[in-house]
């Protein structure tokens, strides 16, 4: 037994091994009582390490023995001062704690029993818990249930990144090129409006730059195509390039102005032929008329006879 400053540490020799002090031994005066608090040993243990932002994390802390009562402070000292994240209720040498608060970065999580009428105070070994990035999912859809437009038509194309809480940018890409300027997200949605696009097909891409809590992401696997068809509205023909269509309709008009020419001239030839089979008619009718006056000349002639 060795004495320090009024307090006894009681050792076990067993085998001529000296163990580790089982109690602590209070003198109360030369014939007073002995209080003996038995050491306890406390651990901390993670349920998911390392973990993600904003997903619970259970800490698990067991004390020992099972036999002591009381509360388990659960504290994180890896900050200055150190941050107390709240307690447990020991059960059969148990006491959990659940937070989904921590930030991103490393943690340094220790396990404090406070200790009860027999037991005395014990702390645990830190644990590192860490804490990553979330990895997000974009997701690419068509603003437009139309899968044909005509050249020059506008078409939007809408991306979502969950959760809605992330921030930072989302550029587009069409097939496989950036295509314009980075559109800042807005309540987990980005969107793209063009007309630009000539005719084909295209996989449109949208990639997620990421922020301070959530890592970047690309939806390459969830690429929308859609096709675009290019119609020319003037004539109503369709035509497969945007370029070129000025020399098109150039040619469509002359085109026009040749059938509406030789329209004009087919109804020129009708209206002649018309006032030719009109004189053939007042010709006709005027010999009629003389051939009826001789004979009635003749009938005359005779009558006088």
């Amino acid at each position: 037994m060795k004495k320090i400053l009024g307090i006894s540490l009681v050792w076990i020799l067993l085998s001529g091994s000296i163990l580790a002090p089982i109690g602590f031994l209070t003198a109360f005066g030369t014939n007073g009582g002995l209080t003996i608090n038995q050491i306890i040993t406390t651990t901390v243990s993670s349920s998911q390490n390392p973990s993600t932002l904003g997903r619970s994390v259970t800490f698990t802390a067991t004390v020992t023995p099972s036999s002591a009562t009381g509360n388990v402070q659960f504290n994180d000292t890896s900050t200055s001062p150190p941050t107390t994240l709240g307690t447990g209720a020991i059960s059969s040498g148990h006491a959990t704690f659940t937070t989904s608060s921590l930030s991103i970065g490393s943690h340094n999580i220790v396990a404090k029993y406070l200790g009860d009428t027999n037991n005395a105070v014990s702390t645990s070994a830190p644990l590192t818990q860490t804490v990553n990035q979330v990895s997000t999912t974009a997701t690419i859809s068509l603003g437009s249930s139309a899968i044909s437009i005509v050249f020059g038509q506008s078409v939007t194309f809408t991306a979502t990144v969950l959760p809605s809480t992330a921030t930072g940018n989302v550029q587009l890409l069409v097939n496989g090129a950036t295509f314009g300027s980075p559109v800042a997200l807005s309540g987990g949605h980005a969107t793209f409006t063009t007309s630009s696009l000539p005719a084909g097909t295209y996989d449109i891409t949208a990639s997620y730059s990421g922020d301070a809590n959530f890592s970047p992401n690309n939806s390459n696997s969830l690429s929308t195509t859609t096709t675009i068809t290019i119609t020319n509205i003037n004539t109503g023909q369709v035509s497969t390039q945007g370029a070129g269509n000025d020399d098109d309709d150039t040619d469509n008009d002359k085109k026009d102005q040749k059938n509406s020419d030789d329209r004009g001239g087919q109804q020129d030839d009708q209206k002649s032929q018309e006032n030719n089979n009109s004189q053939d008619n007042d010709g006709n009718s005027q010999n009629n008329g003389n051939s009826h006056q001789n004979q009635n000349n003749k009938n005359k002639g005779h009558k006088d006879d």
